[in-house]
């Protein structure tokens, strides 16, 4: 690539925009990372600070809670005083002093441990500590003493109350001003030689608790003084952090002001310097494009002998483009004029063509005509497989039915031979009913004869009765009497017992013709199941006839589908064949068509390629 001091290309200058854009970008990244980086130190300082005075106030505030917890909870006080001391080194490895607090700590955290000694050696009730020793003492000296006395020991109840409550100079002072009210009492009513040594024992318990008092009263409030000492040098730390806190953010702000105009004088150079160097681009460009304007216009009219100028010791991206202005016009006038010799051949074969073509519109119209004609008789010859179908779907539908009728005849035998079957059952129960009522009949023959014979029996011995009366006379008229009746009973028994021999004689005849009939009726049943079962396998063979009868039809039907099927698809076919060959025959008028336009077409491009000058 070619470039001057003085004269540079449409590309230089381009590349030269996008490298001073590109360099001014830069410079304008560089100063912001580098803005971003002062920001976030000075945001970090900012942060570091303040996280020292956030934990200077929970420190603080867990210091004051030191006072409220409870006083006899070491361990947790201990555990307190560990955690802060730990939290308070961190603060300290991070550059705060904290030697000073930490001291304060410690020896905030032993007063608060004294204090809670004392107090455990006062004693949390009246059983423990101090207070469990004097509580003993006045019981023992309340169970020794005179009701006249009690009324002074109330009030030292009374005292020692409000000094346990209290616990101040003033409730110390009541408390032993009651125990020398006791002692005074007692010694007015002369007593005081008995409970000397009682009192003087409340009064050292009462001395030792008070002493208790006052070492826990004076160590509190060398807590509280340290309290407030650890608390004002805390309350100094967090206002130093919370000066170099506000100037860290002072800082912070000034780094993002001058941050913000270095960005911003950058910004206005890089766009000053890229406005400049695109005005010059656009002047130069305009110029160059305005003359290959003109000059393409006048190629778009017909003068394809124009050129544009060049220049070629610049050679920059418009020079290119002239030269491949020019290149283009010669190579187009060339084009031109093998259009023109082009265009000639053309229209020679463009008559040609129309001949040959007027011919094959005439034989495809012959050919049309006998397509139709075969596609027809195709046609005729579907519609009548389609009616065997027909035929042969009706001739199945009624072999179905005839199978169906079969069936139904076969059941109807099958249930005629069942009920055949019940009536042979049936006749032989009744012939055994029968022979049983025949071997009954032949014992009440057997029953009628004993009877009889009893008769007779009975007849004798009324004769024999009637003979023996006679013999006694008039004393035995009576039973002669009764010897009669009795005759005259055997007498009719014996003609009863002869009407159920009559009867059951004729019994048994009508019984035998009964069997008889019986006999022949089953006879006759056994004949008619044996010609139903004939019936039936006749039937089940005429069911089998009519399966064969029916497949056989299934088996036209699907030849006679495929006979449809394959004559449907020639006369698709057909039907296919000629619609393509109206295609052809309707194409080649088109072509015909066409080549009558190629040939008007190239005279119309005869005319045109004339308005060119090349």
């Amino acid at each position: 690539m070619q470039m001057t001091l003085f004269n540079p290309g449409f590309r230089q200058r381009l590349l030269l925009v996008v490298i001073v854009t590109l360099v001014g970008f830069a410079v304008l990244g560089g100063l912001s990372v580098s803005a971003l980086n002062s920001q976030v130190d000075a945001a970090g300082h900012a942060d570091e600070l303040s996280g020292w005075q956030n934990e200077l106030n929970l420190f603080k505030i867990d210091i004051l809670a030191v006072a409220a917890r409870d006083r006899n909870d070491r361990a947790a006080l201990e555990s307190l005083r560990q955690e802060k001391r730990a939290q308070l080194e961190r603060l300290g490895a991070e550059g705060v002093d904290v030697g000073a607090i930490i001291d304060l700590l410690d020896e905030l955290v032993r007063l608060q441990t004294e204090v809670i000694d004392l107090g455990s050696r006062i004693g949390d009730g009246n059983q423990t500590g101090a207070r469990g020793a004097l509580n003993e003492q006045i019981q023992a000296f309340e169970a020794a003493m005179f009701s006249n006395m009690r009324p002074w020991l109330e009030d030292v109840k009374k005292a020692l109350a409000q000094l346990v409550e209290r616990r101040d100079p003033e409730s110390i002072k009541g408390y032993e001003a009651s125990i020398q009210v006791l002692r005074d009492k007692i010694t007015e009513l002369g007593f005081i030689d008995a409970f000397a040594d009682r009192i003087d024992q409340v009064a050292a318990s009462g001395g030792q608790l008070v002493k208790l008092l006052r070492d826990q009263a004076a160590v509190q409030h060398q807590t509280r003084s340290e309290l407030e000492t650890l608390l004002s040098s805390t309350d100094m730390l967090i206002q130093l952090i919370d000066s170099r806190l506000q100037q860290a953010r002072a800082d912070a702000a000034a780094t993002t002001s001058r941050a913000s105009f270095s960005i911003l004088a950058a910004a206005v150079a890089v766009a000053l310097v890229s406005a400049v160097l695109l005005l010059s681009v656009w002047r130069s460009s305009t110029r160059t494009l305005s003359r290959t304007v003109e000059s393409l216009e006048k190629i778009a009219k017909g003068d394809l002998q124009q050129r544009l100028d060049v220049d070629t010791q610049r050679n920059d991206d418009f020079d290119r483009l002239g030269l491949a202005v020019n290149g283009l016009t010669e190579q187009l006038g060339g084009v031109l004029n093998r259009v023109v010799s082009s265009s000639h051949r053309l229209q020679s074969m463009s008559s040609e063509l129309s001949g040959t073509l007027e011919q094959l519109v005439a034989e495809s119209g012959h050919t049309e005509d006998e397509t139709g004609s075969v596609a027809a008789a195709v046609e005729q010859i579907s519609m009548t497989v389609r009616d065997m179908a027909l035929a042969s779907e009706e001739t199945n539908n009624l072999a179905l039915g005839a199978h169906e009728a079969t069936e139904k005849g076969g059941a109807v035998i099958t249930d005629a031979l069942g009920s055949l079957e019940q009536l042979a059952a049936i006749f032989d129960q009744v012939h055994r009913e029968l022979d049983e009522l025949g071997v009954a009949s032949s014992r009440v023959d057997g029953v009628t004869e004993m009877i009889n014979g009893l008769a007779e029996q009975t007849n004798l011995l009324a004769l024999n009765a009637a003979i023996e009366a006679a013999r006694a006379g008039e004393a035995g008229r009576g039973f002669s009497v009764v010897a009669d009746e009795v005759r005259a009973l055997a007498e009719k028994t014996v003609n009863a017992t002869a009407s159920i021999n009559k009867i059951i004689g004729e019994m048994q005849a009508q019984m035998k013709h009964i069997l008889e009939a019986m006999r022949d009726g089953q006879g006759r049943v056994d004949g008619s199941r044996s010609l139903g079962d004939n019936a039936a396998g006749e039937m089940s063979r005429i069911r089998d006839l009519f399966t064969q009868v029916r497949d056989r039809n299934h088996q036209q039907a699907a030849s006679i589908e495929e006979i449809s099927a394959t004559a449907q698809s020639i006369a698709t076919s057909m039907s296919g064949v000629l619609d393509t060959v109206r295609g052809n025959a309707e194409r080649s008028r088109e072509i015909r068509n066409f080549s009558g336009q190629v040939v008007s077409h190239s005279d119309e491009l005869l005319g045109m390629t004339g308005q060119f000058r090349c």
